[in-house]
C-alpha cells in the first residue's frame, strides 16, 4: 500500500525519544483520523507548509544546523496561523478522546457478534 494511502489503515510507530514517562522502546499507535479529513485549519497550514518547502527546493548547504531548505521551512513557517482554524476548545481530540467511543465500540461487537451467530444464506 503506498504511504499516501495509508490513513485509517495503517499504524503510527515511534521511539519513546521525547516520553520519559514511557519505559517502551517503541509505542503503536493508530493513526489520527485527520490524514484522510483534515479540517480546513489544518489544508491551510498543509498548502502554506508545502508552498513554503517548493520555493525551497533545490537550495543546498546548511544554515543554523539544517539544511538550508528545512531552514527556510522552519522560518516561513514560524509564527503562522491558518484564517480558519478550528479554537483550541473544539478541537475533536477535547470534546472526543478516540474515533469511536466506549459505546460505540461495544455496539459494533455486538452487531459482529449477531451477525456471525445467523445463519448464512447463500
Amino acid at each position: 500500500m503506498p504511504r499516501n494511502a495509508i490513513g485509517a489503515a495503517g499504524l503510527q510507530i515511534y521511539g519513546r525519544g521525547g516520553m520519559f514517562w514511557s519505559k517502551k522502546a517503541v509505542i503503536i499507535r493508530n493513526a489520527p483520523y485527520t490524514i484522510e479529513s483534515p479540517h480546513i485549519g489544518q489544508i491551510e497550514t498543509r498548502i502554506q507548509f508545502g508552498e513554503i518547502a517548493k520555493a525551497a527546493k533545490g537550495q543546498r548547504g546548511f544554515r543554523d544546523g539544517l539544511p538550508v531548505a528545512a531552514y527556510t521551512v522552519r522560518e516561513g513557517m514560524r509564527g503562522f496561523r491558518a484564517p480558519s482554524r478550528m479554537p483550541e476548545e473544539a478541537y475533536p481530540s477535547k470534546t472526543r478522546s478516540s474515533f469511536h467511543t466506549l459505546e460505540d465500540l461495544k455496539t459494533m461487537l455486538e452487531q459482529k457478534r449477531r451477525a456471525a451467530a445467523a445463519p448464512a444464506t447463500y
